[in-house]
């Protein structure tokens, strides 16, 4: 594919120093390659970090669905940045469509880096000692190959449905010039979900949680998220019962939680990737000066409890009533210098609340405590709900979805998944994008013109 023709060189770049000094009685100081990148374990190292590094793409998704979604509305500052976006009048090409069609090349670069690292991984000399660390990188990138792979399927192919031909085109050797065509979904998902079954059984037990890779517990957070959108709801609460029984990452309330987001805690984060000084994710939305690009739609706004931390932990005032995206406005390292917080508990609730509801003996009782657990831990003086159908209570967990992963790359693809349509307020967008009814050909994005020219296999979207 024409996006992945430099992926070897940056990958190779990203082991430069680590392994240059090793080979210069080898080879001639100048000519460096993919055999002399890859000598040992701590190459290896180098180029799984580069991995994380490249998964910043998901940033794509977290600014795109906030877009075409009703979380969001064109901010006081805004100069045309996701203007048409928001409009809904994207296509396929890069002026018009850069927002939406952005994630395409983003994942599947992260993809070929996973897979020029998986290629070497086997080959290079590890001691004894070693053996335990060479298996959890291998895991790790199996992780991060599979995610990528279900982030492609869930923006660029229609809802689940195994037989579909059009799902994305599974990679899993680092081929530069390949011109692979579309699997079926069902394929992509076979091969998402068998990348991490065997990422999590690589991964040794004796590993100790963190949330900066992929580890065992995240793994099977991904597991659940992704049975959730196949419509898998008995695999569903069973990974989201795993998460949360491991208890690494608790939910908490109050300024605890606050703290989340100007990275004074990483408590509820269960993988994020970390910015020292990059506004990446800040700056999406209000620049460094403080302009608003981006803003809180009053759908969202007005949706809070004045007691509910999320109010202020998500949405700023700038002293005048307009309102600005908090959850990556700044932290101690500086403005808009905020972690992208991927994967948190609070999704695992909602996901084992949902699917509870779901499946084919609902269990409403659980459902019910999971929302209700939920809530307490955000809304001052709350009251435990109950619901007197599984149809109220899953149109309360679809709330509380809106409400708690807010700008957090879910609202648009919920939306998708449930045959809902956007609907935003008048106060949001004008009357003529208010509305992208369900089922529109727009809740698939087109397959990038680039991919398209360069790849006579590729199929473009319909409507596109």
């Amino acid at each position: 594919m024409k996006h992945t023709k430099t992926i070897l060189m940056l990958a190779v770049a990203a082991v430069l120093f680590s392994s240059c000094k090793k080979d210069l009685n080898q080879q001639p100081t100048d000519t460096f390659n993919e055999n002399n990148a890859f000598l040992n374990l701590n190459d290896i190292q180098l180029a799984t970090n580069e991995a994380y590094v490249r998964y910043g793409a998901y940033a794509n998704d977290m600014y795109t669905s906030a877009l075409v979604s009703d979380e969001a509305k064109i901010g006081l500052n805004n100069g045309g940045q996701g203007a048409l976006t928001y409009r809904f009048q994207y296509n396929s090409d890069a002026t018009s469509g850069g927002d939406v069609v952005g994630a395409w090349g983003a994942y599947y670069t992260v993809i070929s880096q996973c897979n020029t690292v998986l290629g070497k991984i086997d080959n290079v000399t590890i001691a004894a000692s070693e053996v335990e660390r060479k298996d959890e990188l291998k895991g790790q990138l199996l992780a991060l190959r599979a995610i990528c792979h279900f982030g492609l399927l869930q923006s660029y192919s229609n809802n689940y449905n195994a037989a579909d031909p059009l799902g994305v085109p599974v990679v899993l050797i680092a081929y530069p010039t390949a011109k692979p065509a579309r699997n079926s979904m069902g394929e992509v998902m076979a091969q998402i979900e068998a990348d991490l079954t065997t990422a999590k059984s690589l991964i040794p037990n004796t590993v100790s949680f963190t949330d900066t890779v992929m580890n065992k517990v995240n793994i099977a957070a991904y597991q659940a998220r992704i049975a959730l959108y196949k419509g898998d709801y008995d695999a569903a609460v069973t990974y989201s019962s795993e998460v949360i029984a491991a208890n690494e990452k608790p939910l908490v309330s109050g300024s605890q939680f606050a703290a989340i987001w100007t990275d004074d805690t990483d408590d509820e984060v269960l993988f994020r990737i970390r910015y020292e000084t990059s506004t990446g994710i800040g700056s999406l939305w209000t620049t460094t000066g403080g302009d608003i690009y981006i803003a809180p739609s009053d759908k969202l706004f007005n949706s809070y409890d004045v007691d509910d931390v999320r109010l202020s932990a998500y949405i700023g005032d700038d002293g005048s009533g307009n309102h600005y995206v908090n959850k990556f406005f700044e932290s101690g390292r500086g403005g808009r210098i905020v972690d992208m917080k991927a994967c948190r508990i609070s999704e695992m609730y909602l996901i084992r609340a949902e699917a509870n509801a779901r499946k084919a003996s609902p269990d409403l009782t659980s459902a019910t405590n999971d929302l209700n657990e939920l809530r307490t831990n955000r809304i001052d003086f709350y009251t435990p709900a109950s619901f007197g159908s599984a149809s109220a209570l899953i149109d309360a967990i679809m709330e509380e979805r809106f409400k708690e992963l807010a700008f957090e790359g879910f609202r648009f693809f919920d939306l998708k998944r449930n045959n809902l349509s956007v609907q935003r307020l008048s106060t949001d967008a004008s009357a003529a994008w208010q509305t992208l009814d369900a089922g529109n050909f727009r809740f698939v994005f087109p397959i990038p013109n680039d991919e398209l020219l360069a790849n006579p296999a590729m199929v473009q979207n319909l409507g596109y």
